[in-house]
């Protein structure tokens, strides 16, 4: 697990709480245990952030979404708007939330992206992630897939 100087969770914390609008607009909704939760916070127009997407959309969302979890990509200072443009422009199926005023990423770092956080289903922090390289990924993906046996 990648903790850093600028994180402010650690294993077996619990989720903060978090409200977040879809960008698909709606009613704002919040984030309950129940479920396997992961939190992916990126940016624009960050390279990393966009081979994050691509491979959380590749390699995580297909078996990830058919359990019953919730995987959501939250745009830091961004607004749905952007949100929409973006992933229109990608090609991303993902479940996107904007964050304009960073009150979500805020109860999780200070600073740097992309970052995950993987919660069970009891909401304890499990695993988490900065940056995007191939054996954190890696290792994400072996943790849900274990995750998603018990």
């Amino acid at each position: 697990m990648i903790f850093d100087d600028y994180s402010y969770l650690v294993a077996g914390d619990i989720l903060p709480r978090v409200r977040f609008s879809p960008a698909e607009g709606g009613q704002a909704e919040g984030l309950e245990k129940g479920h396997i939760i992961l939190l992916n916070f990126f940016i624009i127009p960050c390279k990393h952030c966009k081979h994050m997407l691509e491979y959380l959309q590749k390699e995580i969302w297909p078996e990830f979404r058919n359990n019953n979890n919730l995987l959501l990509a939250i745009g830091r200072e961004h607004t749905s708007t952007e949100l929409r443009e973006f992933r229109d422009k990608g090609n991303y199926i993902l479940p996107f939330a904007a964050d304009p005023d960073r009150k979500i990423y805020n109860q999780f770092a200070e600073k740097k992206v992309p970052r995950n956080y993987l919660f069970d289903s009891l909401g304890r922090l499990v695993y988490q992630t900065r940056g995007f390289e191939p054996d954190q990924m890696s290792a994400l993906r072996s943790i849900l897939q274990e995750m998603n046996q018990e």
